[in-house]
């Protein structure tokens, strides 16, 4: 009998599993490639950057030229994982 319960654990639990094919896990996130100019203008004030312009789509990134913090024009790369790189 215990190992009648023991085996159907582990079966539940195997069955749980996506690899074995349980329910797939979904994220949530949504990276810039699938955000559109205003959320990317959004995203980039939030970190401090005025005065965007040239913004547009180079594959997955975003690019263009933005004012930082210190008011300095600077040009920049959003990557697909939202990491904004400055050049």
């Amino acid at each position: 009998m215990r190992s009648v319960a023991i085996s159907f654990l582990v079966i539940s639990v195997l069955s749980a599993c996506s690899m074995f094919g349980g329910e797939k896990v979904h994220s949530t996130y949504v990276g810039p490639a699938a955000m559109d100019q205003d959320q990317i203008n959004r995203l980039l004030f939030e970190q401090g950057f005025r005065n965007v312009t040239g913004l547009h789509r180079n594959g997955n990134d975003w690019i263009g030229s933005a004012q930082d913090r210190d008011g300095q024009t600077v040009n920049f790369d959003i990557d697909k994982a939202g990491t904004v790189h400055t050049k």
